[in-house]
């Protein structure tokens, strides 16, 4: 089973292509974790072995990766020439044994060669491959002209087609759902350990339900932590029994899913009891700016454009934040460090929006090293937007 359509991958190479073209480069080499899924439509984490993807101008694409990663490939993906390496060598051969980066460079330098390559203009990811991989790279094909395509190969991911976005939608609701247990379990005086682990598990089931086809990762974080274990954006268990839910607490609670790579999230602050007085006043506050960020969203509007908004509410305030508004959403990984850094909501970020794309809105207010945020996915319409979850956005509290 594919993951996507013979027409989306289709689609994905030909505006790939219109890039080519207009940089009068001849083919590109994906090497990342986003940009291989992108091109080859196959997930593959690298983990030590690496991948390259290669897409010529005119012809079908390459993969280069591990034997071990062939099978799914086959499944997953419409790439037919697909070349793997093992961990000792590019062949089973057990003499002259070889890394698996020397490998990877090979194979990919025979397919320079098997599709007329040699001498032409091709495309490398300068931004995230290992120096030591490129100048490899060059040593094997030293005809080849290598040129900088990282923004290239971002930039063409920006819109999302229609299957990518049902994958997001559907993440989307798996941390709906999640959102709203947490809502309807948080009381005073409940363990960390035991929440945490009831959403969870009602989220991993709704994946097995709705999506019994597709992988995925989920993650529920009601907000309760030992301060000295916290460690962000990891799936390291940084709480315990201990960790209870107090009268007065504001937690900040996380839920995040992937289906086939690409995520979803919805987060909001929860007030254990009543919010009064600065804690409603911060509330309230946020609650504004995250309206007010998601009322800007719609086409031909530039990302820095938001966030430049929210930071003048912030000097309004006479708060600070050391963060954007949002952050892109679609192949991210927190172990393969991808994110669609283009799409993520900056003042350096002069990206105009356009229909398909998506991302986060999450302006969040912070006092006293409490955080008061609210996150949804917000998709980019045809005039305007839409936030793709159905949890209540406002003063809330249990």
């Amino acid at each position: 089973m594919t993951i996507f359509s013979r027409s989306e991958m289709d689609r994905r190479h030909e505006l790939i292509r219109d890039q080519l073209r207009a940089q009068e480069i001849d083919a590109v080499i994906a090497t990342s974790y986003p940009a291989f899924y992108y091109v080859s439509g196959a997930p593959v984490h690298p983990y030590g072995r690496p991948i390259a993807a290669l897409l010529p101008l005119d012809g079908e694409p390459v993969v280069i990766e591990s034997f071990i990663e062939r099978r799914h490939t086959e499944l997953q993906s419409w790439v037919k020439d697909i070349r793997v390496y093992w961990d000792y060598n590019p062949t089973p051969a057990t003499d002259d044994p070889r890394p698996p980066p020397a490998s990877m460079v090979h194979h990919l330098a025979g397919a320079i060669s098997d599709l007329g390559l040699d001498g032409k203009r091709i495309g490398f990811e300068e931004a995230t491959l290992p120096v030591g991989l490129y100048r490899a790279m060059a040593q094997a094909a030293p005809a080849v002209d290598l040129v900088a395509a990282s923004d290239l190969l971002d930039k063409v991911r920006l819109v999302k087609s229609s299957e990518e976005i049902a994958l997001i939608r559907a993440a989307d609701a798996i941390c709906d759902l999640g959102q709203q247990m947490a809502l309807d379990l948080i009381r005073p005086g409940r363990s960390a350990d035991r929440l945490n682990s009831q959403v969870r598990t009602a989220m991993a089931e709704a994946c097995f339900q709705d999506h019994p086809d597709m992988p995925f990762v989920v993650h529920a974080d009601v907000g309760l932590h030992d301060d000295k274990k916290r460690i962000i954006h990891s799936e390291w268990a940084t709480w315990g029994p201990t960790d209870k839910v107090q009268p007065g607490q504001v937690l900040a609670t996380v839920f995040s899913a992937w289906l086939w790579g690409y995520s979803g999230n919805v987060e909001r602050a929860i007030a254990v009891g009543e919010p009064r007085g600065r804690q409603r006043e911060l509330f309230e506050l946020m609650v504004e700016m995250n309206e007010k960020a998601i009322a800007m969203v719609r086409p031909g509007v530039r990302v820095c454009d938001i966030d430049k908004r929210m930071k003048a509410l912030f000097d309004e305030h006479g708060l600070v934040t050391p963060t954007g508004t949002g952050v892109g959403r679609g192949i991210t990984s927190y172990e393969a460090n991808a994110r669609e850094l283009k799409l993520d909501i900056r003042l350096y970020n002069d990206v105009v929006l356009e229909a398909g794309m998506a991302f986060s809105i999450e302006p969040h207010v912070r006092e006293n090293d409490v955080i008061y945020r609210h996150c949804n996915t917000i998709i980019v319409t045809s005039d305007g937007c839409e936030v793709d979850s159905k949890v209540p956005r406002g003063v809330l509290w249990v």
